[in-house]
């Protein structure tokens, strides 16, 4: 079990999951079909990150190329603070 500690002004995040049904009816999309969500929860932050926090969801340009990284076992993203867009209230 590995664990991710991002530096600079990385942050690590894991990415909500697309929704794999549509809307009431329960009709399944393919994973080809399923579109990438561009929030996730932020799990750690690099010293250099300023204003976002451990366990606020961010919204991120989904545009990007993310570094996927394996973080307890789980699959993650590393972006840079950059790449967020806003933090969303819960």
């Amino acid at each position: 079990m590995s664990s991710i500690r991002p530096v600079g002004d990385r942050i690590l995040i894991k990415q909500h999951k697309a929704k794999e049904t549509y809307g009431t009816s329960g009709i399944y999309i393919p994973e080809s079909n399923q579109e990438k969500e561009d929030r996730g929860t932020v799990v750690s932050v690099g010293d250099d990150v300023k204003g976002i926090f451990e366990g606020e969801v961010v919204l991120f340009n989904q545009f990007i190329q993310p570094v996927k990284v394996n973080h307890m076992d789980e699959d993650h993203i590393l972006l840079k603070q950059q790449d967020i867009w806003a933090i969303e209230d819960v």
